[in-house]
């Protein structure tokens, strides 16, 4: 016996209903995992950067801050001497953020134990390199600006 119209149209119905759940949940799984293979795109900022108000603030408190430039992290910290230094906040063993210790005068990478001295050089554990150098200044109204790229003194 062949279905009536009135159980004809619910299937349809039934059906649309189930599709578009199908559709939805396969789009929620291969959305994540197409975007993670994706390439991330090139973050770079052209020019110096200035560090904002907070971060000047943090800066003054912490005598430390790590800011973003595009997809790069520096860390900006002043010194025993008061002197401004900027190097990056990346370690080069596995690209754990590292912090400036102002008691022990290093920059320590909690990840494995690795410290580098202010200039960013190896002291101990397991990173291969130096960090990168930047060059950082503060201007006659306070403001520190960081110069992109290596700085003059990391040569």
């Amino acid at each position: 016996m062949p279905p009536s119209g009135e159980a004809m149209k619910r299937r349809s119905v039934l059906d649309l209903l189930l599709g578009v759940g199908v559709l939805g949940f396969l789009g929620s799984v291969l959305y994540p995992v197409l975007r993670y293979l994706k390439p991330l795109g090139a973050q770079t900022q052209n020019g110096p950067i200035k560090l904002a108000g907070e971060e000047l603030a943090k800066l003054d408190k912490e005598h430390s801050v790590i800011v973003r430039a595009g997809a790069t992290r520096i860390v900006v910290f002043e010194d025993s001497a008061q002197r401004l230094r900027a190097l990056s906040a990346r370690c080069t063993h596995e690209g754990c953020t590292v912090q400036y210790v102002p008691g022990d005068s290093v920059i320590w990478c909690a990840c494995h134990n690795g410290r580098f001295d202010l200039d960013g050089r190896v002291v101990s554990g397991p990173p291969p390199r130096p960090l990168d150098k930047f060059s950082c200044t503060r201007e006659a109204d306070g403001a520190v600006v960081i110069q992109l790229g290596r700085g003059p003194e990391a040569a």
